[in-house]
């Protein structure tokens, strides 16, 4: 028998790939597997269900159980932010306070994992607050779903309670009376200021001016009290508390009370001159008893107008034994200089008789 012809040995044997074939294989080989979804027959990436991004939608709503409108009350009054607990809360408009406020309003939110949250611009007046939410879920084992959804927050009127005690009448439970018996309230204008610079009035619902002062009320005691330690730190004051009862419970015994707390300011100004008690000067120090008040802090700072000494008189010191300012600053008058001689010191005459 003949051999077979040559070419017909390489064609069973088979020839090596050229260059190009082989990057064509490492090419098909590169690509992902592809499948086809098992709903609408689009060619996916296999995942855990074998489904496609828009048919898992169809089938899982995820944020079906979130609310998508929601009641959210505001106070006329104090333009404040009711919380779900009840409280409330002063927060500015689109602020980061505001947001955290708002996600604990929907039901079902804490049923899905929250990715992200923003603004939705709405009209000023519309009383409408929109949030876009971006939320996961896990619908079967291995396949992670997101979606995002707006929630619309209907801004409602609610007087929170304590706008209700404010616009209604003896309902304070402790009330900060500040007197100071003067003609001319410099130290009490300076106290208002330090009032104002340090926020100390934000507790009160209700500030009444009054002959000699004003009255601080309050809808609990404990912030009397901490209008009343306030003002012993940064001016000499003495104080006196009250309490009334209101009414009682006879089975258990407990009854209901407002509080009074009466605080009183130095009647000494800065600028005044006093003439102390001799008592009084004794126990600053052994000073001369004309002085000037120099400072009014917590204590009152003095100053010798001779010799420039200085002393300090306490609150308890000045209540033991009381006086008034000799002069005021309405007493001063104001003088122009127009000329000054500067005369010579005379020489000291000796006394007749030595040698």
């Amino acid at each position: 028998a003949r051999p077979p012809p040559a070419a017909t040995l390489d064609e069973d044997r088979g020839t090596l790939p050229t260059l190009a074939q082989a990057k064509t294989m490492a090419m098909i080989l590169d690509q992902p597997h592809k499948i086809l979804c098992c709903q609408c027959a689009v060619v996916i990436e296999p995942n855990a269900v074998n489904m496609c991004v828009n048919c898992l939608q169809e089938r899982y709503d995820i944020g079906a159980g979130v609310s998508k409108q929601v009641q959210q009350n505001t106070c006329r009054g104090c333009n404040r932010f009711e919380r779900r607990d009840g409280s409330w809360a002063e927060v500015d408009m689109e602020s980061k306070e505001l947001l955290a406020l708002l996600l604990k309003k929907p039901r079902g939110l804490t049923q899905v994992r929250l990715i992200d949250a923003s603004y939705v611009w709405t009209e000023p007046h519309s009383r409408r607050i929109k949030l876009k939410l971006t939320v996961q879920q896990e619908v079967v084992a291995g396949a992670v779903l997101q979606q995002s959804f707006v929630v619309e927050y209907v801004l409602g009127n609610k007087q929170c309670g304590t706008c209700q005690r404010r616009e209604a009448k003896d309902t304070w439970v402790a009330v900060c009376q500040v007197r100071q018996k003067v003609e001319h309230k410099r130290t009490f204008f300076w106290i208002e200021q330090l009032i104002l610079k340090h926020r100390a009035h934000t507790d009160a619902i209700n500030i009444v001016e009054r002959r000699d002062g004003l009255d601080f009320f309050y809808e609990a005691r404990s912030h009397a009290e901490k209008m009343t330690s306030f003002l012993q730190g940064v001016a000499p004051t003495r104080y006196k508390t009250s309490k009334q009862l209101i009414s009682t419970d006879t089975h258990t015994g407990k009854g209901r009370y407002k509080f009074t707390y009466s605080v009183e300011l130095l009647p000494i100004c800065r600028g005044d001159a006093l003439w102390l008690p001799a008592s009084t000067a004794a126990t600053v120090g052994q000073v001369p008893r004309f002085m000037l008040c120099n400072k009014v802090s917590n204590i009152v700072h003095l100053i010798d107008p001779k010799t420039m000494r200085t002393a300090e008189l306490l609150p308890l010191t000045f209540w033991k034994k009381q006086f008034a300012s000799a002069l005021t600053r309405s007493c001063l008058a104001e003088f122009v200089v127009l000329d000054i001689e500067i005369e010579a010191p005379r020489e000291r005459q000796r006394g007749g008789g030595g040698g």
